[in-house]
């Protein structure tokens, strides 16, 4: 019976290692933090929603077996393609039991939170998002209840034209987008790209 356990999670280990190892080749190990117009240009489906739940479970992907973490949004308002009222987005990496595959600069949510993503490919790509945690915008409330654009890396969203390089413009005025800014620039961009 411990044999059989040890070999277990010996196989286990070996096929995360292996899978890990692979996936750098397969998905590709460099995020490359891309452009506001290549963010809204790219994604299949752009949404403003709240993280609902979320949970890891064992998939075959690409013939190899692999943990999965679905995450479930309720969309409040889509900027781009189609979507039911709750989506539910594919990523790799997660924990079942006691096995754990972590997989760098995966995005993570927390129930409640909300968002605006940008995604691409859900299901076929390591991530759903665009350059894995570029392709997440958290929102947050400020005193006034006015809610602001936040990347991942904590900075507030000032311009849109900042997504994507190392240091952001000069400006006097530093004010965070608003939700409602930053996603009329979305639609901005898709109206111009249409004419």
């Amino acid at each position: 019976m411990i044999c059989q356990t040890i070999s277990r999670r010996w196989i286990y280990f070996c096929l995360i290692v292996f899978f890990t190892l692979s996936a750098g080749r397969g998905f590709g190990a460099t995020v490359i933090a891309p452009s506001f117009d290549q963010l809204v240009e790219s994604a299949d489906l752009i949404f403003t929603g709240q993280t609902r739940s979320q949970r890891s479970e064992w998939r075959n992907i690409g013939g190899q077996k692999s943990i999965v973490t679905l995450v479930s949004f309720r969309v409040s308002a889509v900027h781009k393609g189609r979507a039911d009222s709750v989506v539910t987005l594919q990523f790799l990496g997660g924990a079942v039991g006691d096995v754990t595959l972590d997989v760098s600069d995966m995005p993570k949510f927390r129930k409640g939170e909300r968002v605006v993503l940008f995604v691409q490919k859900n299901g076929a790509n390591a991530s759903p998002l665009i350059g894995f945690y570029h392709g997440k915008f958290s929102l947050q409330s400020d005193a006034t209840g006015r809610e602001t654009v936040w990347k991942h890396d904590g900075e507030a969203v000032m311009d849109v034209l900042e997504i994507g390089r190392s240091k952001p413009t000069a400006r006097s005025a530093r004010v965070p987008l608003s939700n409602e800014e930053f996603t009329g620039k979305v639609r901005e961009h898709l109206s111009r790209s249409r004419e």
